[in-house]
């Protein structure tokens, strides 16, 4: 009996333990907001996408069910090209679209942007791809919306090399 007690307190010390850790503090990775965490940072230009890679990585497996902190927006995302590709993509303003942003799943500016692509590109509904982004990679998601896995993948890629040609323009 007793072991038993000590088997379950200690289970729920290690949950809540891993629960209370921030969002992007994994042992041996940078600190939750750095380059290469989808913090935005790294390209010196008006545009942050191709400085980004972290975050164009979608399809992670280990993600699903997992909530992470929204980053925020940043000056260079809102004022370059993948923001304003989204504003011709959608028909929304710059306001609008930060407002999607804020309501979305979706865990940084690269995820919000591919998942609006991959969603045009495939006529998805848009806010059902970036509502299931609070629970589930933007891979899974498209899987759970029926997309075969390859084409899931495939479409996501297509999607990233857009969002960084929109940066270079």
């Amino acid at each position: 009996m007793m072991k038993s007690l000590m088997v379950v307190v200690l289970a729920s010390a290690v949950a809540t333990f891993a629960q209370g850790r921030p969002s992007g503090s994994h042992p041996g990775g940078p600190p939750a907001g750095s380059p290469g965490m989808g913090s935005g940072a790294g390209t010196g230009r008006g545009g942050s996408m191709s400085g980004d890679r972290g975050s164009m990585d979608h399809s992670q497996p280990g993600t699903h069910g997992m909530s992470q902190t929204q980053q925020t927006l940043k000056d260079s995302q809102i004022n370059g090209g993948a923001f304003r590709m989204l504003e011709n993509k959608t028909g929304m303003s710059a306001d609008q679209l930060k407002a999607l942003y804020a309501s979305s799943g979706a865990k940084n500016f690269g995820q919000f942007v591919s998942a609006i692509v991959v969603s045009k590109n495939l006529n998805l509904d848009t806010g059902k791809v970036l509502a299931a982004l609070k629970t589930a990679s933007l891979g899974q998601t498209l899987q759970d919306l029926g997309v075969d896995k390859k084409k899931a993948a495939e479409e996501i890629k297509k999607a990233q090399k857009q969002a960084k040609d929109a940066e270079k323009s």
